[in-house]
């Protein structure tokens, strides 16, 4: 299992020499697939498929066209398919933690308190392209999509996951967009959405949380 403290130390702002020993440097061809990305349930200390989803309750939904992407997910299907990607493979897994803190806005500390531990959603988008040019040429591309291009992007990220990375918090969660080998990566971590409270925009603890699961993704490749 892969714990989540030490995973933050490596993630957090300021470790940035760091991270490189905590999985952003890429181990080549060793990943064959974007399965073989995809954190199973709690491997990542805390984070468990989300029951919610029906179609990624027990594992990964995949689909390798874009009409099929496109009936999983309401949004960028178009724009992954966009010539001249030509995505192999696209992996999606939603999870649930119900211990994460989001409460302590003024300090970004963990909140003990149990009306505020109030758990938090993550959503993990793999596309797995032919090569690396297509994967970096994909990360490239979706900064002018029209998704994307409505967002404040910090770019690159600090510390730096994968090969190239950008962050934006887009005032209901943090996203997280890399590349590295084959593979293009978007983490967003939102709020449970119930009980209160929602995200709250600019918290450092479901930042750095945010940071910690990506570069454990990175880590795998």
């Amino acid at each position: 299992m892969i714990r989540l403290g030490s995973l933050i130390l490596c993630a957090a702002f300021g470790f940035g020499a760091a991270l490189s020993g905590c999985g952003s440097s890429s181990k080549g061809s060793g990943t064959s697939s974007a399965l073989d990305l995809v954190p199973k349930s709690n491997e990542i200390a805390g984070w468990n498929y989300n029951p919610n989803n029906s179609d990624s309750a027990n594992g990964p939904a995949t689909a390798t066209t874009e009409p099929a992407t496109e009936a999983l997910i309401d949004g960028a299907a178009a724009d992954f398919f966009a010539a001249p990607s030509t995505p192999v493979l696209f992996a999606w897994q939603t999870y649930l933690n119900t211990t994460v803190s989001t409460a302590n806005t003024a300090t970004g500390a963990p909140d003990t308190n149990p009306e505020f531990v109030n758990g938090a959603t993550l959503d993990l988008k793999i596309l797995q392209m032919p090569s690396t040019a297509q994967a970096a040429g994909l990360y490239a591309s979706l900064r002018a999509a029209s998704l994307y291009a409505g967002k404040t992007w910090a770019e690159p990220t600090s510390p730096k996951i994968g090969t190239d990375s950008r962050l934006a918090d887009t005032g209901d969660h943090w996203w997280i967009n890399f590349y590295q080998g084959d593979f293009y990566v978007e983490v967003s971590m939102g709020p449970s959405y119930s009980p209160p409270p929602d995200f709250t925009p600019g918290n450092t603890v479901t930042r750095d949380l945010a940071f910690a699961f990506a570069a454990a993704v990175a880590g795998k490749i």
